[in-house]
C-alpha cells in the first residue's frame, strides 16, 4: 500500500549557512521518500509574502501579453489555463528563483553539475479548467539514471478541490504503458501555500480540474542533463549587459557553459561570460 508523502520540514531560510552534514541527512531523507513514493514534499519553501509576489508578477505578464501570446493562452484557457514562458527573463524575481539552492542542490546529485533549466513557466489554473493527460516527465524511462526533475512551486493551498497534481503510485517503479496506469486509482497531493513538490520524473502523473471559484497558480521549474535541448536558447535570447549580472548559478543553469558559440563575435559576447575566458573580455565589464 503506498503511503502519502511526507511534508520535509527543514530551515531553507538559511541553507546557505547550516552545516553540510545537516544537509546530507536531509537529502537522505528526500532520497527515501523519492525512492518509497516517488514525491517529495518541501513544506512551506517558499515565503509566503514571495508567493503573492509571484502570484501578481504571473498576473501581471497575462493582462500584458503579446497578442501571439494572448491568442495562445485564449485558446488554451478552456482546458489548463494561460501560462507564461521564460518567466525568469522577464523579472529579476524569477531569475533568482531558478537558482534556488535547495531544489538546485539536490537536483544537480541526479543530473550532474552541469544541470541546465529546460524551462521556467507561470501557470494559472482558473477555475472548471485544469484536467490534464496522464504522463511521466522526460523522454526515454532508463533505470536508475535520470534525464529530467521537475519542481511545481505552488503559491496557494492545492488539493483534490482546486487541481491538485494527482499521480499513479508506484509507476516510478514499474515503468507500465501510461494508458494501463491510467485505469488505476490516483492520489492527490495535498500541498500549502509556499510548498515545493519535487518529482521521480518516472511518476506518472498529471494536473486534475479546479472545481472551487478561484484560480490555482503555480510556479513550474524544470530541469535537464546538460547533453539535452532547454525549451529556449537562454544564452543568445540575453544581451551582453543583461549576462554579465548573472550569478555563477545562474549562468551553469542558463547553459553558458555548455553553449557552442556561432561565431568570433559570440567568442567575445557572450564566450566571456564564462570565467575561463574572462580574460578575453573587449567589454571592459
Amino acid at each position: 500500500m503506498s503511503r502519502e508523502p511526507k511534508r520535509m520540514v527543514f530551515d531553507y531560510a538559511n541553507w546557505e549557512r547550516l552545516p553540510e552534514r545537516e544537509i546530507a541527512g536531509f537529502f537522505a531523507a528526500c532520497d527515501e521518500e523519492m525512492d518509497a513514493v516517488g514525491v517529495v514534499v518541501l513544506a512551506e519553501a517558499i515565503a509566503h509574502e514571495d508567493c503573492d509576489a509571484f502570484v501578481e508578477l504571473i498576473n501581471g505578464e497575462i493582462r500584458r501579453a503579446s497578442p501571439i501570446e494572448r491568442l495562445a493562452n485564449e485558446r488554451r484557457i478552456q482546458v489548463t489555463g494561460p501560462t507564461v514562458y521564460n518567466m525568469q527573463a522577464r523579472h529579476p524575481k524569477f531569475m533568482a528563483h531558478i537558482a534556488y539552492r535547495p531544489v538546485i542542490d539536490y537536483f544537480r546529485r541526479f543530473l550532474g553539475a552541469g544541470m541546465t533549466l529546460y524551462s521556467c513557466e507561470g501557470r494559472v489554473t482558473p477555475p472548471g479548467t485544469g484536467d490534464g493527460n496522464w504522463h511521466h516527465d522526460g523522454h526515454e524511462r532508463i533505470p536508475n539514471y535520470y534525464m529530467t526533475m521537475n519542481s511545481l512551486h505552488y503559491l496557494c493551498d492545492s488539493n483534490k478541490e482546486n487541481g491538485a497534481t494527482r499521480y499513479i503510485p508506484g509507476t516510478h517503479k514499474e515503468f507500465i504503458p501510461v494508458a494501463d496506469a491510467a485505469k488505476r486509482e490516483a492520489k492527490y497531493i495535498d500541498v500549502k501555500k509556499g510548498d515545493i513538490v519535487l518529482f521521480n520524473p518516472y511518476l506518472i502523473h498529471s494536473g486534475s480540474a479546479n472545481r472551487t471559484d478561484n484560480d490555482r497558480p503555480i510556479i513550474i521549474n524544470y530541469y535537464c542533463r546538460p547533453y539535452m535541448k532547454t525549451e529556449f536558447n537562454y544564452p543568445r535570447m540575453m544581451s551582453y549587459v543583461e549576462a554579465s549580472k548573472l550569478t555563477d548559478d545562474q549562468r551553469r543553469l542558463l547553459g553558458f557553459e555548455q553553449m557552442m558559440l556561432e561565431d568570433l563575435h559570440e567568442l567575445y559576447r557572450l564566450g566571456s561570460c564564462r570565467k575561463a575566458l574572462a580574460d578575453m573580455n573587449p567589454y571592459g565589464f
